[in-house]
């Protein structure tokens, strides 16, 4: 079972996946460089990486190589602080294999979000619906059309809803079974995220 990350390990996790996307081969002189180290800090990218293989992060094995790396890693985000980016390395949870080339672009383009709630259990996304636990994968956009299902930064809230235009006002709408479940009527500009890509279903 993976354990908790310090800070510093947090980082230097971030960095090594960044460098496994980008294809670079990953050496602790290569990550060094990255990091931004100067020659005396080798012990230091040594005790991370050392840390990181222990908590099963990274294989044990000559160089620098992520457990399990064969598909593109998409980033997890959790909770969304308050006027933090989405993205922001304190909002990511974990990273998710994924091969993303079917749907276009690079995986920095993409993330996924861990739904809550029964909102969007009525929602047909590739023939799947989004109930609470399963990870959605987002691809990141910051413009909509009507019918697609996006990604709305709230204030310092994420949701997933069906978008579409009202009598001069945006809708953001539920697919759901539960009416308790109600469209939101947003008269202000509001931030889209990104566009509701695939579902991965919880226990997969």
């Amino acid at each position: 079972m993976e354990q908790s990350l310090t800070p510093k390990q947090k980082i230097t996790l971030q960095k090594i996946r960044e460098l496994a996307h980008q294809g670079n081969a990953i050496t602790l002189e290569e990550l060094k460089k990255s990091l931004g180290y100067t020659s005396k800090n080798v012990s230091s990218v040594q005790r991370h990486t050392d840390a990181l293989k222990e908590k099963g992060y990274l294989e044990n094995i000559r160089g620098i190589s992520l457990k399990g790396f064969s598909k593109p890693q998409i980033p997890l985000v959790g909770t969304v602080s308050c006027g933090q980016p989405l993205l922001a390395i304190e909002n990511i949870d974990a990273y998710i294999p994924y091969d993303v080339t079917k749907f276009g672009g690079s995986p920095s383009d993409y993330f996924f979000l861990k739904a809550t709630g029964d909102s969007m259990d009525k929602a047909n996304v590739n023939g799947k619906s989004i109930d609470d636990g399963d990870f959605v994968l987002v691809k990141k956009q910051q413009t909509a059309k009507p019918g697609e299902r996006i990604v709305a930064l709230i204030g310092d809230e994420a949701t997933i809803k069906l978008f579409k235009e009202g009598d001069g006002c945006k809708v953001l709408q539920p697919e759901s079974k539960n009416p308790n479940n109600k469209p939101i009527y947003l008269f202000e500009d509001f931030s889209v995220q990104g566009i509701v890509q695939d579902v991965i279903k919880k226990g997969n």
